[in-house]
């Protein structure tokens, strides 16, 4: 009983043993991943188990076995994170450029295909437009152009009534104004006329030859509203007062001289003399002037 009892202890710690190595495996590995060194340590124990000879030996060996699956599951659990890390790092990257990649040959193989739709003439090929096909994008180009216009037109006129009319100037206005005219050429001062019209063929004939006067001249000219803003900026000169012509009381004629004593003007000797005379007469009836008046 004891050899039994021993026996299917020692199957149950096998079996122990197989279901410890399945949680050896960490997560972050794949199952697969180490083939090679699973085999022979299945093998390893089948052979063990086959060849025990005691059944005394059987009864350490359950202590030795459960503690090396125990240190070899500590060793998996303590194994570091940043291994583990990398390895998921590397395989993102991995899958990343692996898309990128299908997604530049897919545009490649897409690009192929088209060139080779152009080149055999497919359904997507650009063929020239007909001549009624051409006519009529013209047609349909003619009344967007019309509608266009008209838009342009009303916003035009719509413009032209916002705008505010000019203010008219209250008060005097000077408007300055320079122009280019043609130059004029003096006419000669002899002139033949023709009084009976029989050189009229000559006359036609020499106005044609005659050639037209390029010359040109520049003329400026100052408008002034009214006449009084005219005469204030530039005001007339006053004429000097003419003097009075004295007419000679003894010959009635424009006096050309005047008498010194008496202030009286005359016009020749003889008047001169007369006056003279009077003075005298008068002098000797009535006395000075000077004298009377005391």
């Amino acid at each position: 009983q004891e050899s039994g009892d021993d026996e299917y202890k020692g199957d149950q710690s096998a079996s122990d043993d197989e279901v410890d190595s399945d949680f050896d495996i960490d997560e972050g590995e794949e199952p697969g991943s180490e083939p090679d060194e699973a085999e022979p340590r299945q093998r390893r124990r089948v052979l063990a188990k086959a060849y025990r000879e005691p059944i005394k030996t059987l009864r350490p060996k359950k202590s030795d076995t459960p503690t090396g699956n125990s240190q070899k599951a500590r060793e998996a659990k303590s194994t570091p994170l940043e291994l583990q890390d990398e390895v998921v790092d590397s395989r993102k990257h991995m899958r990343q450029s692996t898309t990128e990649h299908t997604r530049q040959t897919f545009l490649r193989i897409q690009e192929r295909q088209v060139q080779s739709k152009r080149k055999k003439g497919g359904p997507n090929y650009n063929r020239p437009l007909t001549q009624e096909e051409l006519l009529e994008e013209a047609k349909i180009t003619e009344e967007i152009n019309l509608r266009s216009l008209e838009n342009y037109e009303r916003l035009e006129a719509d413009k032209k009534k916002q705008v505010q009319k000019k203010r008219k100037c209250v008060g005097p206005v000077i408007r300055y104004c320079s122009v280019t005219m043609p130059l004029v050429t003096e006419l000669g001062k002899e002139e033949n006329v023709d009084v009976e019209g029989l050189d009229q063929d000559l006359q036609q004939a020499e106005a044609a030859t005659a050639p037209a006067s390029a010359g040109k001249c520049s003329r400026t000219f100052i408008t002034f509203s009214d006449d009084e803003t005219f005469e204030r900026f530039f005001p007339k000169a006053k004429q000097p007062r003419l003097p009075v012509r004295e007419i000679c009381p003894v010959t009635h004629k424009p006096a050309v001289y005047r008498d010194p004593i008496t202030d009286i003007p005359y016009s020749n000797i003889r008047a001169f003399k007369i006056i003279r005379e009077a003075y005298k007469k008068y002098i000797t009836a009535h006395g000075l002037p000077s004298a009377a008046a005391s």
